[in-house]
């Protein structure tokens, strides 16, 4: 009977000290499982130097004769049509001319098949042949989306159920909500997901979602040196410059 007793409280001692069984963790383990996000213009394709030099040239066209590339960039890029309108009518204490934005998406089609060059469709081709999960999160309209796509030989990669796009959502960038919705789409974790961006819009609604973003500043329109003190003023991540540096950022164990 002692020994009985002794052999219970034993054991009863062993359960009180033994860790509590864990269940298997669901969650994907390094960057390189992550689903990626991509931004389009100047992330895709070097779109947006072309697209700034078009804004210019209509605003000039309609009496804003000190606007620039610059300010354009600052104004507009990365930021849905009517975020862009109050930022140009906070400056210039003036509205956008009638349906600007409209008719900047209309041209800018034909512009974009004939002068549009790739920045990152060889590093979605490598990941896409390694297996990895990727969709496009874009704040430009679907019907230009396409021809970036199409321009940088990737469109057969991005089917349209994976590309998320301005109309698909109530509220742009820097909402997260096309973000949230791409991840949703594809059944991930924001946390296991990251952002290709290049612009302060874009990274402010990766960080609302709660994801991980990596500002990839080698477009056209990303070098000079204030594109990359505004980017730095509100992103604390990781910065590539180039096409090799983000396929081995995106690659990481």
């Amino acid at each position: 009977m002692h020994l009985a007793t002794t052999a219970a409280i034993i054991a009863t001692a062993q359960a009180l000290v033994a860790p509590t069984p864990q269940k298997a963790s669901t969650r994907l383990h390094g960057r390189a499982n992550k689903l990626v996000i991509w931004d389009c213009d100047g992330v895709l394709v070097d779109s947006e130097a072309l697209l700034k030099r078009a804004e210019v040239d209509a605003l000039k066209a309609a009496g804003f004769d000190d606007v620039d590339e610059d300010a354009c960039n600052r104004l507009f890029s990365g930021f849905a049509p009517e975020a862009g309108a109050v930022n140009f009518e906070k400056e210039y204490g003036k509205p956008l001319p009638e349906h600007f934005f409209r008719d900047q998406i209309k041209n800018s089609e034909q512009l974009f098949r004939d002068k549009l060059e790739a920045l990152n469709g060889a590093t979605v081709r490598t990941l896409h042949a390694a297996g990895r999960q990727q969709v496009v999160a874009s704040g430009s309209p679907r019907a230009r989306v396409d021809v970036c796509l199409e321009k940088a030989d990737i469109s057969e990669i991005f089917q349209p159920d994976r590309v998320f796009t301005r109309e698909d959502v109530e509220r742009g960038k820097p909402e997260p909500d096309m973000f949230l919705k791409a991840a949703a789409f594809c059944e991930t974790d924001p946390k296991d997901c990251v952002v290709v961006e290049d612009s302060t819009a874009g990274i402010r609604a990766a960080a609302a979602a709660g994801m991980e973003c990596v500002a990839y500043l080698g477009g056209g329109h990303a070098r000079k040196p204030w594109y990359a003190e505004e980017i730095s003023a509100i992103h604390a991540g990781p910065v590539v410059y180039s096409s090799e540096e983000l396929l081995e950022f995106l690659s990481e164990e």
